[in-house]
């Protein structure tokens, strides 16, 4: 089963993915149609979510994007979401599997505002892709939103206790309760600066949500290794990298106020520190 960090992946890359996609230019569109349709294809996960949705469901592609017109085409989407998605999708499908149709000859059926190709082949691609993309996304963040609620559960049946004469990992079961004695300290002070740290992400001003979700990726990687009986030295040192270069890159933007309190640049060089020094120990 796909872990939370997995998924966070999974879901930056399909964001950077689609985001090529509806940004494309006309040197670029069938190629970044392709690797949409190819990313989708070689997914089980993206693949299941559509095959839920249009499972069973009847519905022609035609009928959607006007495909018999004889002049400008006109966009008619299906007031049932899953056949939209399926009329989309087959879409997507006919023009990437399909000799001598291509982005560009598509958007021009099409009667647009602009006279500039590449904008007309952006509105093309947002107006008749953008709702399997935007499903996928809402997919993907109801599915973390599943493990989060799960890990609240799990947790509150929880609970650390730290025995100063112990050394080495003990795990006891008492009565349903876990008693966990492999974390010192140190990695329960790093546990608490990464979870404010994360909380604060989405305080932080005029940083670029991709880079945001990336250092995000990063602080989780540690969260699971830190927990971790046997942590990965390797993966922790790539997660700090990217740390080190996000609060190098948006120094000036760090610092947030939050209901639990503040955060400054000085969380983000003592958390480097820490996992500096633990990673020394490794």
């Amino acid at each position: 089963m796909i872990n939370r960090v997995e998924l966070r992946k999974l879901s930056l890359e399909f964001r950077r993915i689609s985001s090529n996609f509806l940004n494309s230019t006309d040197d670029t569109a069938d190629v970044n149609l392709s690797r949409f349709v190819n990313f989708i294809a070689e997914n089980d996960i993206l693949q299941n979510y559509i095959s839920k949705k249009i499972n069973g469901i009847e519905y022609n592609f035609d009928e959607c994007f006007d495909m018999g017109c004889s002049g400008w085409a006109e966009y008619k989407p299906p007031k049932d979401e899953a056949c939209h998605i399926k009329a989309t999708y087959d879409y997507l499908l006919f023009i990437n599997n399909t000799d001598k149709v291509n982005v560009r000859g598509q958007s021009m059926r099409y009667c647009w505002s602009s006279r500039k190709v590449n904008d007309n082949i952006q509105s093309f691609i947002d107006m008749a892709f953008k709702p399997l993309i935007d499903f996928i996304n809402d997919q993907l963040s109801m599915d973390m939103i599943v493990l989060d609620e799960e890990t609240k559960t799990m947790s509150g049946n929880t609970f650390i206790q730290q025995i100063d004469t112990v050394n080495g990992s003990a795990n006891q079961q008492v009565g349903g309760v876990i008693n966990s004695y492999n974390q010192n300290n140190n990695d329960t002070e790093m546990l608490s600066l990464i979870d404010k740290l994360l909380s604060s992400l989405a305080k932080i001003q005029d940083v670029d949500t991709d880079e945001i979700d990336s250092v995000k990726d990063d602080l989780e990687v540690l969260q699971e290794q830190l927990k971790a009986e046997a942590p990965k030295k390797s993966r922790i040192s790539k997660a700090l990298a990217g740390i080190k270069k996000f609060a190098s890159d948006f120094s000036m933007n760090l610092a947030v106020t939050l209901a639990t309190g503040a955060v400054t640049n000085t969380d983000w060089g003592m958390l480097i520190q820490e996992i500096e020094s633990f990673i020394g120990k490794l």
